[in-house]
């Protein structure tokens, strides 16, 4: 299936919009002319009846879109104005053509971008002989993650901008979420302008363990789409708790409180999830210039 990007699509109807546009002066046009000459005094001008407008813009589209069926120009005058006619025509069908193969170019160059992509790394875990289950859950990272945003590395396009336009771009994606995040509630705003650069989008399919107890933990994660859940008890796989978008989970790890920085429990995806997740060091670089949040986050997360 082709899919063509929206900015395309703008552009197509931006098209489409003036080629009306310039259907109805050369429908005004035409009405003027036949006027001047005579309302039905040939074959070839508007003859009065029916309306005007309708019948004028109808004379227009077929003329400009080369149709056909148009009368025979009476005179030269007639035949200067329908040889004008025609060349612009051969202007505004030459202008959407361009606009429609722009878009399905573009379209598909996004799309062999993937493909290229896709191919190189079944290429690679073909070569090393991975198991085909493991072959399957990659190709279905592949997969979903284009669907569902037209990229396949959120970072790596927000890299090239210069950083307050990487902060600003961030800040209208991801502040949402992080304000709902209780633990950062109450920290300073501009910490959490410098902490929205920090978080890395994570996919995880269903059935992915996103952390295992007993685990180092050197990151938090905040839930942006999906859920996880959280699995223990006698046979391990009791479901303990269900964790929805903005929840977070392992804080007690990252900021090392009571001297503890292992995993207390299992998490796991249910289904398609995307994950912030923010690592020790990113937040240790973030929040080094607030003293006053290093003491609110450690309040929160005893």
């Amino acid at each position: 299936m082709l899919l063509v990007p929206w900015s395309s699509h703008n552009s197509i109807v931006k098209t489409t919009g003036y080629m009306l546009y310039m259907i109805h002066l050369d429908a005004c046009m035409y009405y003027k002319v036949s006027d001047f000459q005579g309302l039905g005094s040939s074959r070839w001008v508007y003859s009065g009846s029916g309306n005007s407008y309708i019948r004028c813009y109808y004379w227009a589209t077929r003329t400009l879109l080369s149709i056909g069926g148009i009368p025979t120009p009476t005179n030269d005058f007639e035949y200067l104005i329908m040889l004008c006619n025609w060349l612009l025509g051969v202007f505004v069908f030459a202008m959407i053509i361009a606009q429609i193969r722009d878009a399905i170019g573009t379209a598909n160059k996004a799309k062999a971008e993937f493909r290229r992509r896709m191919d190189s790394v079944v290429s690679y875990m073909t070569r090393f002989n991975i198991p085909k289950p493991v072959q399957d859950r990659v190709r279905q990272w592949y997969t979903y993650t284009w669907s569902k945003a037209r990229m396949l590395d959120e970072m790596e396009l927000l890299n090239q901008l210069p950083v307050k336009m990487r902060t600003d771009l961030a800040i209208q994606v991801h502040m949402g979420t992080l304000s709902k995040v209780k633990l950062f509630q109450d920290c300073d705003r501009q910490f959490l302008r410098d902490l929205v650069l920090k978080l890395k989008p994570v996919l995880y399919l269903p059935g992915d363990v996103v952390c295992r107890k007993g685990e180092i933990g050197r990151e938090m994660y905040i839930v942006n789409e999906g859920s996880v859940q959280v699995v223990g008890g006698a046979s391990g796989r009791s479901v303990l708790a269900t964790l929805n978008v903005g929840s977070y989970f392992g804080e007690i790890s990252l900021l090392a409180v009571g001297g503890g920085n292992r995993r207390t429990a299992d998490v796991v995806s249910p289904g398609f999830t995307t994950l912030f997740v923010l690592d020790k060091k990113d937040l240790s670089e973030a929040i080094k210039d607030y003293p006053q949040v290093q003491e609110v986050l450690k309040h929160k997360a005893k």
